[in-house]
């Protein structure tokens, strides 16, 4: 079958588990996964590898990498392996870097881009919900890549932040790239999706499993130039990454918290051990924005209007308004609370427009692909409604 190296990157992944040492070393040593297949016994010996080591690698059967190589057709599924010029440098660095790396979506340019990890408890406050999708609305409205594990909790708020700012984000999960976990996020998976990507080390089909997140975690410490901790209670999965980003020498920050608040006492603790504070995203950007001029520009967020968008998908409700932010906490003057989960297609489109760009004449509309009478019709309908109001000018904005 014409599957070229990632034929061979898949059976070396098979042949051993996650987190074992020796497959990044045979890697390194003889580069290619097709001469590991070809190599014999006495050979590797003769670069220092033990007989326990090299014992997995007598199974020359190449039946069910090819099973593997068809289920990824089928589902869609993309690889790069190793030996890949558009492998992720960042995963080189690890002691166990990924024999074969799995996606779908849209994979941004692992050597061009400034990668951020944000991460946090899945039993998030209010006050912790608000706080993460600003700052990661915030970085990536500035041009920041924002990578999380798609988790429930604060994992979820971080790439909505994300998608609601139009930035990109990337999902590192302890599945298959075909199967949607938690599976209430499937319409963010979706939206992931098409402003980014899923990736992960396993291959299509394979069910999450508790065993299997901790080794996720160290290619998200590894993917971000630094590492975010928003809320983290004692015991939370997120402190497991920022130690394994600490130790890759990456920079970790962390949200400070109350000293009372079981979900804080994490990221608290991650302040007390030398973590940087961060209660903004300048305090992170600061850091590279002159060394990636072409990529961060701080500026950026102030061009864009704050608004927090939806989990759930049409005709769902996420259960959080503005009074819900503002028993939180956060300042809600400026902020506007997506409503559209209870509109449907070009309504929805319409209306999360004008939170995403302001306020806009139906003529404005035709700058996104939207035809003037129709979106003047769908307009007036949601003024009708309650969740538009037109200003002087003729210009509409949300309620």
């Amino acid at each position: 079958m014409p599957y070229g190296e990632t034929l061979y990157s898949i059976w070396l992944s098979m042949r051993y588990k996650p987190g074992d040492i020796t497959p990044g070393e045979l890697l390194r040593r003889l580069r290619k996964p097709s001469k590991i297949f070809s190599a014999d016994k006495e050979f590797l010996q003769s670069l220092g590898f033990s007989a326990k080591q090299i014992r997995p690698l007598a199974a020359k059967d190449l039946s069910q990498a090819e099973k593997t190589a068809e289920s990824c057709a089928k589902t869609g599924t993309g690889t790069i392996s190793y030996d890949d010029p558009n492998y992720p440098v960042q995963f080189m660095q690890l002691e166990t870097p990924p024999p074969v790396i799995y996606y779908k979506g849209r994979l941004p340019r692992f050597d061009d881009n400034v990668f951020m990890t944000a991460v946090g408890t899945r039993k998030m406050t209010d006050a912790g919900r608000m706080t993460s999708h600003k700052l990661c609305f915030e970085l990536a409205a500035a041009g920041v890549v924002i990578v999380s594990g798609m988790a429930r909790g604060i994992d979820s708020m971080c790439h909505l932040g994300a998608l609601d700012a139009d930035g990109i984000t990337v999902a590192v999960l302890g599945c298959g790239c075909d199967v949607i976990y938690p599976p209430e996020n499937s319409y963010l998976y979706g939206k992931i999706l098409e402003r980014g990507a899923v990736v992960s080390e396993y291959p299509p089909g394979t069910e999450p499993a508790a065993g299997n997140f901790p080794y996720r975690n160290r290619l998200m410490a590894a993917l971000g130039a630094a590492t975010v901790i928003t809320e983290a209670g004692i015991g939370s999965g997120a402190l497991i990454t920022a130690d394994l980003a600490m130790k890759l020498g990456r920079p970790v920050y962390s949200v400070p918290g109350p000293i009372n608040s079981p979900s804080s006492r994490g990221s608290n603790l991650l302040l007390k051990r030398g973590a940087a504070m961060c209660i903004g995203a300048e305090d992170i950007l600061i850091n590279y924005e002159s060394a990636y001029p072409h990529r961060i520009k701080t500026e950026n967020i102030y061009k864009k209007k704050y608004f927090m968008g939806s989990l759930a998908p049409s005709g769902e409700t996420s259960g959080f308004g503005e009074e819900e932010a503002a028993a939180a906490g956060a300042d809600v003057s400026e902020l506007k609370i997506s409503r559209g989960a209870e509109l449907f297609g070009a309504d929805r489109e319409i209306y999360e427009l004008l939170l995403k760009k302001g306020a806009m004449t139906p003529e404005e509309f035709s700058e996104f692909g939207k035809d003037m009478s129709d979106a003047t019709y769908r307009l007036t309908m949601l003024e009708i409604g309650g969740y538009v109001t037109m200003l002087p000018g003729g210009k509409y904005t949300v309620r």
